[in-house]
């Protein structure tokens, strides 16, 4: 079984027009993001999985 199909939530950043999902980051790289969404440069998406 893929490691992919136990991920119940899809989270992602949107930049303008860029997805940046974050599936497996470093911790640097989550930092990093998490400081863009806090000044406004980007916004944290996490949404259910959709049941097939």
């Amino acid at each position: 079984m893929s490691a992919l199909k136990q991920v119940k939530h899809l989270d992602y950043a949107v930049y303008g027009n860029l997805i940046v999902p974050m599936l497996m980051f470093g911790t640097d790289v989550w930092f990093r993001i998490d400081e863009d969404s806090d000044a406004g440069k980007c916004r944290i998406v996490c949404r259910p999985r959709r049941k097939r």
